[in-house]
């Protein structure tokens, strides 16, 4: 079974893998971002975004994507348990897709660093400016819930966004081992040689937004795969979505 979600779409396709208590693989390519969902009898076992695995990835990714495709590869079953019943799993992806919207009118992404305004607050975490999925850890809290302390920080004014994210600091070596993109950022190959972060690239004049529609054609082509690709594909797109660039 495969299809186009802009005719299909991806709730209706996850009703018919449930109705038919199929088990198999279901391949989710909405634009760059991709998602796995592996069933038992029409219950939702496993789920990941490249390597982010999980109901957090699973909820990160849009129940209700406008275009893409889909692909249901059967395959054998198994004692496994899901981690929750299909309704139950079906109406959480929905509620926290909304509160993710939510958020992101303020923060476009949680790779965004943000900046503590007031030294004595309790947002004192992000003093000296940090990601909030730099400040979930350091709080030992979900990132959904991050997000909704940062959120309401930005929306009272004791937080402000910073212009960089937690992605620049990675430092890239460009090898040409794998795909093409490059061809299309000619201005960024002699500088992804591994002696620079992203950041000191983009301080060097070259534009943050063809950074990240770089870094989002290579990870969803697999070109690079550092620790954290699918988390960091998804902020991307995200911080994409916002800038109307997808």
């Amino acid at each position: 079974m495969e299809g186009n979600l802009s005719l299909i779409p991806l709730a209706e396709v996850l009703e018919l893998v449930h109705g038919h208590r199929r088990s198999g693989t279901l391949e989710v390519q909405a634009g760059p971002l991709p998602l796995t969902l592996r069933f038992v009898q029409g219950e939702v076992v496993e789920a990941a975004i490249l390597d982010w695995e999980g109901l957090k990835a699973l909820f990160a990714f849009p129940l209700h994507p406008e275009e893409g495709t889909f692909r249901f590869r059967p395959g054998p079953q198994s004692a496994e348990h899901p981690p929750m019943p299909f309704a139950a799993l079906l109406g959480e992806w929905a509620r926290v897709n909304d509160e993710w919207d939510r958020f992101r009118t303020l923060i476009d992404s949680p790779s965004r660093v943000l900046e503590a305004l007031r030294p004595q607050s309790p947002y004192e975490v992000f003093q000296g400016g940090k990601s909030v999925r730099a400040a979930a850890k350091a709080w030992g809290v979900p990132l959904l819930i991050a997000m909704e302390r940062a959120y309401m920080g930005v929306r009272e004014g004791d937080l402000y966004p910073l212009r960089r994210y937690a992605w620049y600091a990675l430092r890239i070596r460009y090898q040409g081992k794998r795909g093409k993109t490059l061809e299309e950022f000619g201005q960024l190959q002699g500088l992804l040689d591994g002696t620079r972060n992203l950041g000191e690239v983009i301080a060097q004049g070259v534009p943050v937004g063809l950074v990240r529609r770089y870094l989002v054609q290579a990870l969803a082509s697999g070109e690079i795969a550092p620790p954290g690709r699918g988390w960091l594909l998804r902020d991307l797109t995200w911080e994409l979505e916002k800038e109307g660039e997808t």
